[in-house]
Formats: C-alpha cells, sequence, structure tokens
C-alpha cells in the first residue's frame, strides 16, 4: 500500500493531479501496488503534508512548489515574478536543465521529485477595488503563502503582507482580517472565493508548479518496476494539470463572473514589472544570476 495525499478543493490542480496519477497507477501496476489517495484537508495544511512525508508518514504527496521550496530553497526561483512568459515556457524549464538540478537538490533532502505540473500562473482578489496599478494595492491586506519571495514581491507592490496557511484563507477573507489574497483561477473556483471576494485582477504574477514528491526511503526500497510504475503515474498527473488550460480557465472565470466576481481582464503588467525590478539583485543571490539568465533564455 502506497498513501498519495494532496490538499485542495475538488477540480483544484492538486486533485486534477493525483486522481490522474491514481489512474495511471491502476493501468500499469493493475493490482501490483495499491493506492491510498487521500484529498481535502484530512492530513491538515501543505506545510503539515511535506513535513509528514520527511517524518516516513507519507509515501507521495501533490504538493504547491512554494512549500516544496521550504524544504528544497532552489525550488523557489519559480516564485520570481514575471520570470515566466506563458505555460509553455514554465513547462519548458521544469522539463528540462532546471527540472533536473532540482530533482538533484530534492534527493539531497531526502526526498524524490517524481514530476513537474501546472498549478497556472497566480492572480489578486480582494474585496475593497479593481486593482488595475500598484497603487491600488497601497495599504490593502493581502494574504500570501508564507514564503519569503511571495512576502518581498507584494511588499514592492505596496501591500500590507499576511502570510497565511491556505486553509485559514476563506474565514479570514470572510470576516475581513484580511482584504485579498492571490491564486491560480482554478484554486479560486475551487475553493469558492466568490462568496467572500469582490474583484479579481488577472494579474499573473508568479507562476505556480505543483510538484508530485515521493518519500526518498519509501522510494528506493521499491523494485525497480514498481518505480518506472510510480514515475511514469506521476508523470501523467502532471500532464492532466499541464492540459486543465485556458478553456478550462475561461470556463471558471464564467462561474466566478456568475457568482458576483467583477473580472479585470484588462491589467497592463509593465507598471507591476517595474514595481519589482529593484528585487532584482536579492533574486540574482537566491537562485544565481545564471540560472535566471537560463530561466529567460529557454525557448
Amino acid at each position: 500500500m502506497v498513501s498519495l495525499v494532496y490538499n485542495g478543493a475538488p477540480q483544484s490542480p492538486q486533485q486534477i493531479g493525483s486522481d490522474g496519477f491514481q489512474r495511471k497507477l491502476a493501468e500499469i501496476a493493475k493490482n501490483r501496488i495499491l493506492l491510498d489517495e487521500r484529498g481535502g484537508t484530512t492530513m491538515g495544511s501543505e506545510t503539515a503534508i511535506i513535513a509528514a512525508m520527511r517524518r516516513g508518514e507519507v509515501d507521495i504527496a501533490t504538493l504547491s512548489a512554494t512549500v516544496v521550496s521550504s524544504i528544497v530553497p532552489e525550488f523557489g526561483v519559480f516564485d520570481v515574478p514575471f520570470l515566466f512568459r506563458d505555460a509553455a515556457h514554465a513547462r519548458a524549464v521544469a522539463e528540462g536543465p532546471v527540472g533536473a538540478a532540482l530533482a538533484k537538490r530534492c534527493a539531497d533532502k531526502g526526498l524524490v521529485l517524481l514530476a513537474i505540473g501546472k498549478q497556472g500562473f497566480r492572480n489578486v482578489t480582494n474585496s475593497k477595488r479593481p486593482i488595475r496599478s500598484p497603487a491600488d494595492l497601497q495599504g490593502m491586506k493581502i494574504r500570501v503563502i508564507p514564503n519569503e519571495v511571495y512576502q518581498m514581491t507584494f511588499k514592492a507592490l505596496g501591500a500590507e503582507v499576511v502570510p497565511m496557511e491556505f486553509t485559514l484563507v476563506y474565514s479570514a477573507l470572510k470576516d475581513g482580517r484580511i482584504d485579498g489574497q492571490e491564486n491560480p483561477v482554478m484554486t479560486i473556483a475551487s475553493a469558492h472565493l466568490e462568496e467572500v471576494q469582490k474583484y479579481i485582477s488577472l494579474t499573473g504574477h508568479f507562476f505556480a508548479p505543483v510538484a508530485f514528491i515521493a518519500n526518498r526511503d519509501m522510494f528506493e526500497a521499491l523494485k525497480p518496476a514498481d518505480q518506472a510504475a510510480i514515475i511514469a503515474a506521476a508523470k501523467a498527473g502532471a500532464e492532466a494539470t499541464w492540459q486543465a488550460g485556458i478553456q478550462e480557465e475561461a470556463k471558471k472565470l464564467d462561474e466566478l463572473r456568475k457568482g458576483g466576481m467583477e473580472i479585470i481582464d484588462k491589467v497592463d503588467r509593465q507598471p507591476f514589472i517595474d514595481a519589482v525590478k529593484s528585487l532584482e539583485p536579492e533574486f540574482e543571490k537566491h537562485f544565481g544570476k545564471d540560472v535566471l539568465a537560463q530561466i529567460r533564455a529557454t525557448p
């Protein structure tokens, strides 16, 4: 029995990827590997899940890459704002030399990087006003993932940053402790944030991957054929997230609009890009000037 855990609402990228993993594993491993897939909040936050994996209590998890970066700091390069041109560019980076280097870093921390999928480009929601420029964020309490790059980015954009686990966000938005948050459209829709937020601005400031990660001791104890099956299943799960594309996102935006949200889809990203340019030396210090140049040069 192998456990696969994720924290995500129904139809979130984490669930889409995990379900794709389960289907492929059942197809290629038949009854040789039994999978115990658990979703939602059964194991707590993603931070709790990755901690449980490192203790050997969880075998495999589908996680936001930002959470993985708390253990493998190099993974945080995906968090650099406005670094990726589009999803195809992000995929080329994830499946190229940069992704291979991240896999080695994961192994050093007792983890196995099985595959990288797509959570999507992140956008800002709030309950106060449309966000069309960094000036509109001034003084607004915006929840971000407890992640250094996210925090410095939104401080540079003028927001009052509130780090918080995602499991607490809905209630914090509802009772007004925070004004807004940022996430991919698929996550915003699956969490029904239209019930507690009025505006969504399609800023596309960060690209968010999902990482399929395994406990290294568990993985290395498997027979080679079973290791291959697990990797193939993870790649199929990742593929399912990459395929949840533009058409599906447009459908979710329509659902959010019908739920009462105002969609600000014509956002000039250049003022946002200009506002975070001062952070480039910090990003170079964290991830290496050569790595950032390599990513930007990836076709």
